[in-house]
């Protein structure tokens, strides 16, 4: 819808409204009487006021009382919010603007810097006086549409991307977990990388270009490689592996007691093809080429709808 704003030209500005701590100052009273609307069972409204006032015990082993907001990290609280934050959905949907919400991060659309601004201080006022929620105001602005994010997504040339910010934390993440001196087995590095880029891609997948998951391969498996070379460790573990991946003992002498650094090394031409593509895939190395086209083209290049943007050509590397 967003981006539909964006080819229409008709709503080129974004109210990017940011709720202050959400889920720590909503009203009790005023959920509770929301709830009240839908709810008939007595019991079960006792449940959940119950559930909402339960409190936690601190770091220090204090018990804290819950006097507001909805605790974090269960199932219920998520819907909680939900149904609270639906009068404000029917508000905007009332005024006729257009907009796009998940949990408590909402933007919308509208037609200039000087009609954002005029919503955002109704939004703002509908929200203190309505739902006693605030608005963080260092967070809160209106920009054109294509300087706005939600959820880790831009607009790039009438595209959606994923934003730098989004590709910092999935760098640092991929980083985190291939650690050099995370100390497991590469077995156990692999199986835990395999099952972030799974969950992290098929999120941001909408935003990213086929030639950026490429690229995003070749470091990966560059990441793995140093892994590898540094578990490896000392030169005579390093010349037993590489004899053991094809490489010829002369070059495995030259490599395994090389001094170059283990990043340096991860890209030796050596090490490269005695740990080629296909062999970290043996190993369970997942690629994010091939889940870019499953996803894009789930029943295959061939089958695609008429008109449908062709699949890309897959080429196998050593690299």
């Amino acid at each position: 819808m967003v981006k539909e704003g964006l080819q229409k030209g008709k709503r080129c500005h974004v109210v990017d409204c940011d709720l202050e701590k959400f889920f720590d100052t909503v009203d009790h009273q005023k959920l509770m009487s929301r709830l009240r609307q839908r709810i008939t069972d007595p019991e079960l409204l006792a449940l959940i006021l119950k559930y909402l006032k339960a409190g936690a015990i601190s770091r220090g082993g204090h018990y804290e009382k819950q006097l507001m907001g909805v605790p974090q990290g269960g199932p219920l609280s998520p819907l909680l919010a939900n149904i609270l934050l639906d009068e404000l959905d029917t508000e905007l949907e009332e005024r006729g603007h257009k907009f796009v919400r998940y949990a408590d991060d909402f933007v919308i659309l509208c037609s200039s810097q000087r009609a954002g601004e005029r919503i955002l201080r109704s939004i703002r006022q509908f929200l203190s006086d309505k739902l006693k929620l605030t608005v963080n105001e260092t967070k809160s602005r209106v920009v054109k549409l294509a300087e706005a994010s939600f959820l880790g997504f831009q607009i790039v040339r009438r595209k959606v991307r994923w934003t730098p910010k989004s590709q910092k934390k999935f760098k640092e993440k991929v980083r985190l977990i291939t650690k050099r001196t995370r100390g497991h087995s590469p077995s156990k590095v692999i199986t835990d990388l395999a099952l972030y880029l799974r969950g992290a891609f098929n999120y941001y997948e909408p935003g990213v270009a086929f030639g950026e998951a490429r690229e995003l391969d070749r470091w990966i498996r560059r990441r793995v490689r140093l892994y590898y070379w540094k578990q490896w460790g000392r030169p005579r573990t390093r010349r037993r592996k590489l004899l053991k991946l094809g490489i010829g003992r002369d070059e495995v002498h030259k490599a395994s007691r090389s001094r170059k650094g283990h990043w340096r090394m991860s890209h030796n031409s050596i090490v490269q093809r005695a740990m080629t593509d296909a062999w970290l895939a043996e190993q369970g190395v997942l690629s994010l080429e091939n889940l870019w086209v499953s996803i894009r083209y789930p029943a295959g290049p061939k089958k695609q709808r008429k008109g449908a943007e062709p699949a890309p050509n897959l080429r196998s590397s050593n690299r």
